[in-house]
């Protein structure tokens, strides 16, 4: 099935295939609102009913746009070609990771669900960067190998999350590119309870771990889509950890703090180009079993003055 929509998306002219992209957006939106109210609701909590219903809609209007245009070009990257991505994506500070590189321990990157993550990889994995990227397993098989494959192909390679580490350290050790993604939902034995858009979010501690174990250096990258074109705009930059502390555990929480500031400033840059479809804030909702920091206390019931009720518009 996966590689049949791989073949009818291919054969539509690229703007054909991104309209249809927006119709199914629209369609998704409008009749099979799934995720929608947890967008909704998400927006309600993230800028404390700041937004009128007006800016929450099209903000989640936007999210599924570019969730569905990014699928039609997912289907369509079994033709992704390096003139394609030279074409298409304008990077700045890709200096920062050749230098990282230099250095013979690898290069940690920092990313977000921000515009394109899958793109971001492939289309500089292609370029001959060595791309390695965390990510969790897709529950649907088809789609799991569909996607496993066009990964592969264009140079990615998959790590899973699953027993992870000892992958991680010596693909670090072998002086490769490890892409983190620290933006979504951590269970209560791998995460850290930060603070994200002022509420609880468990976050991914491994960007600081895994530099404070290898000396890796860090880089964050983001990449914004240009309206509903297929231009892209990919910015990184490097990330110099702290030590403030003198204790491993307090630096670690320092600057995972610090990572989820920079990833919400994106977020805020564009808010329509983060996945909101997610439920980054579950600790919020139920902070039972989580490890919360007495400076964070505050905030287990810091949002219950605001109505979080869904929102089907």
């Amino acid at each position: 099935m996966m590689l049949l929509l791989s073949r009818l998306f291919c054969a539509m002219p690229i703007g054909l295939a991104r309209a249809v992209g927006r119709f199914l957006a629209w369609i998704w939106y409008w009749f099979l609102p799934v995720g929608r109210g947890v967008a909704h609701r998400n927006l309600q909590m993230a800028y404390r009913g700041e937004l009128s219903r007006t800016q929450r809609r099209r903000i989640v209007r936007r999210c599924i746009d570019i969730q569905a245009i990014g699928a039609v070009e997912l289907l369509r990257a079994v033709e992704y070609t390096r003139e394609r991505s030279l074409k298409d994506v304008h990077p700045t500070g890709m200096e920062h990771i050749d230098r990282a590189l230099e250095q013979g321990k690898g290069c940690i990157v920092v990313a977000s669900h921000v515009g394109s993550i899958d793109l971001m990889g492939y289309s500089q994995a292609i370029l001959g960067y060595p791309m390695h990227v965390v990510v969790k397993d897709i529950h649907w098989k088809p789609a799991q190998d569909f996607i496993g494959a066009l990964r592969e192909r264009t140079g990615v390679t998959l790590i899973s999350p699953r027993k992870s580490s000892d992958v991680i350290r010596q693909t670090l050790a072998d002086n490769k590119i490890v892409a983190l993604i620290a933006d979504q939902h951590m269970n209560r034995y791998r995460g850290l309870v930060c603070e994200f858009f002022g509420m609880l979010a468990s976050t991914t501690p491994a960007p600081a771990r895994f530099h404070f174990d290898t000396g890796a250096p860090v880089v964050t990258a983001v990449m914004y889509r240009r309206r509903n074109t297929s231009h892209f705009d990919m910015t990184v930059e490097p990330f110099e950890m702290e030590r403030p502390h003198g204790d491993l555990d307090s630096d670690i929480r320092h600057n995972t703090e610090r990572l989820n500031a920079i990833i919400e400033d994106w977020i805020r840059k564009d808010p329509g180009q983060w996945l909101w479809l997610h439920k980054r804030w579950k600790v919020q909702d139920n902070p039972e079993g989580f490890e919360i920091p007495e400076k964070l206390q505050h905030l287990v019931r810091g949002v219950d003055q605001v109505s979080v009720g869904t929102d089907p518009e």
